[in-house]
């Protein structure tokens, strides 16, 4: 259902996409089809996708891409390098595969099962030949999941501004950005349902990104969808972490979510300076951290305290 009230609202590759800006509704139907485009182009749960396609290949054969196409799967390369592979788009081997994350056959696997499968994940064996993608490894699978809400939220924005768009705002899931106005946005309270604080921007290009325990999980928030590469578990660092950045480029910070979320508190501060981000990170004890690289046009940063009756899920 697409929902009109001054903005676009509807659900796309299982989320929320909401859409404000002073445009026609005619360009918001467009900016609806970039996702629903995306979706049919890159879910891993579709089986006629471009993606499931080249999961079906692994080990067999590359497939041919266009140049459009292959431009996320550069940009997952791109992250997957500077993060050493904290980051890694065929983790699908993982996040599908074995522990069926979105499908109907949920589990949580034995320590054999996630051996064999863990070593299906490395970028290194994704090979990228002029306009052909080859998974080298029998099995491995990608999933586009840790960029592809971010992506999508910068297409639309780039579509709004191609269209004479002076302000808006996206929001696919938790990749946002907004421009032209100040808005008031805010992060949510990973324990509870509502929010903890609010982000005021300025007219400026603004992105974030917000990764949590709280979305996916199968049983308990012990055994979230996050995954980290090397141990093939979830991690418990943090319940939620927030990216934030000007100008827009939703997709790298969707990336840089991940790999701050699987990343230690001690090393908080030096993602924040190599990146240029400013992180909000909230652990599972509800200790709110703030590191800021960003020089981040803001008006201000408020923190709700945490109410007593709000224990953790």
């Amino acid at each position: 259902m697409v929902l009109f009230d001054k903005a676009l609202k509807a659900t796309v590759m299982t989320t929320e996409l909401f859409i404000r800006a002073n445009v026609s509704k005619k360009i918001l139907y467009e900016c609806l089809e970039i996702a629903r485009a995306f979706e049919r182009t890159y879910s891993a749960y579709k089986e006629d996708s471009l993606v499931s396609k080249i999961n079906k290949f692994s080990g067999i054969q590359g497939v041919s891409c266009s140049h459009e196409e292959l431009d996320i799967f550069r940009k997952a390369l791109h992250i997957a390098e500077l993060s050493n592979g904290a980051f890694d788009p065929t983790i699908g081997a993982l996040t599908q595969g074995l522990y069926g994350f979105g499908t109907n056959a949920q589990k949580l696997p034995n320590t054999h099962e996630l051996c064999l499968s863990k070593a299906l994940v490395n970028y290194r064996f994704m090979q990228i030949n002029n306009s052909e993608i080859y998974l080298q490894e029998k099995g491995m699978r990608l999933d586009l999941g840790g960029i592809g809400k971010g992506y999508v939220a910068d297409k639309i924005i780039a579509h709004l501004v191609k269209n004479n768009a002076s302000r808006g705002l996206v929001s696919v899931g938790g990749e946002i950005c907004s421009f032209g106005k100040k808005y008031n946005i805010a992060i949510r309270n990973p324990f509870a349902l509502n929010n903890i604080g609010v982000i005021k921007s300025s007219k400026g290009f603004l992105s974030i990104s917000t990764s949590g325990d709280y979305e996916r999980f199968i049983g308990s928030k012990e055994n979230h969808h996050i995954l980290d590469t090397t141990s093939a578990k979830a991690n418990h660092y943090y319940s939620s972490v927030t990216i934030i950045k000007n100008g827009s480029d939703v997709t790298t910070l969707d990336g840089i979510a991940t790999i701050v979320f699987n990343s230690p508190v001690s090393q908080l501060r030096e993602f924040a300076k190599k990146f240029g981000v400013a992180i909000i990170a909230i652990t599972p004890l509800q200790e709110i951290l703030f590191e800021n690289f960003a020089h981040i046009d803001i008006e201000s940063f408020e923190i709700y305290p945490f109410q007593s009756n709000e224990a953790p899920l």
